[in-house]
């Protein structure tokens, strides 16, 4: 977990730079282009039980915001998206576990693009138990079904922040951390929560799901 810490404290200082050195306008370093940008994470369900997350942003609307300062005009952008994901994560030696999910979400872009945001969505959570899982039948007699699997609908919100920057070559990346928040519905008659916390980084590709160009409003 050190190491993860260390290495996305690097991308933040690594963003910083880059921002500072190219000296891009806002408009400029916010090219969200016309393809859907990826994102990977480290995904930690309970922060230690590790995993992986993997997902687009289907970006949608963009807002964006003016306001006359003394000496600046300052500007904020504000970003709706859809975000279907899939996330893989390992209890050891109790089970492994896949959610598909679908967010929407909101992300708020300011000051050398910094930003946050706020999702909500709703999965579907799989947990495969490892090992072998034995069932007693209605005569009392036990016998060994072998590899069981349990789903469950999941309900989540989560918040990030992170910054967005651009490298030498013009390709658009951030990184960010998120916490998330999960629900699982009719958990052994009842509901339970789960949280997860990710580290990653998202990049703005030239190649897979077009999207078009984004619509953008002013105010």
């Amino acid at each position: 977990m050190k190491k993860v810490m260390l290495v996305f404290l690097s991308l933040v200082s690594f963003g910083v730079l880059a921002q500072e050195t190219k000296k891009k306008t806002f408009n400029n370093a916010f090219n969200l282009g016309e393809y859907a940008p990826i994102y990977v994470s480290y995904y930690g369900n309970f922060i230690t039980h590790p995993g992986a997350k993997i997902g687009f942003d289907w970006n949608l609307l963009t807002i964006e915001k003016k306001k006359e300062k003394k000496t600046r005009i300052k500007t904020v952008m504000h970003l709706f998206f859809a975000t279907p994901s899939v996330t893989f994560f390992n209890l050891k030696e109790t089970y492994n576990a896949f959610i598909v999910s679908g967010e929407a979400g909101w992300r708020r872009y300011g000051k050398r693009m910094f930003y946050e945001e706020v999702n909500v969505g709703l999965g579907y959570y799989t947990i495969f138990n490892q090992g072998d899982t034995w069932e007693t039948k209605d005569d009392g007699t036990v016998s060994n079904i072998g590899t069981s699997a349990t789903g469950y609908l999941t309900p989540s919100i989560s918040f990030a922040f992170g910054q967005r920057f651009v490298l030498k070559n013009q390709i658009p990346m951030a990184v960010f951390t998120r916490l998330n928040t999960n629900l699982l519905l009719n958990y052994n008659a009842a509901s339970i929560a789960e949280v997860s916390l990710e580290l990653g980084m998202r990049m703005n590709v030239n190649w897979g799901i077009r999207t078009g160009a984004v619509k953008t409003k002013s105010k």
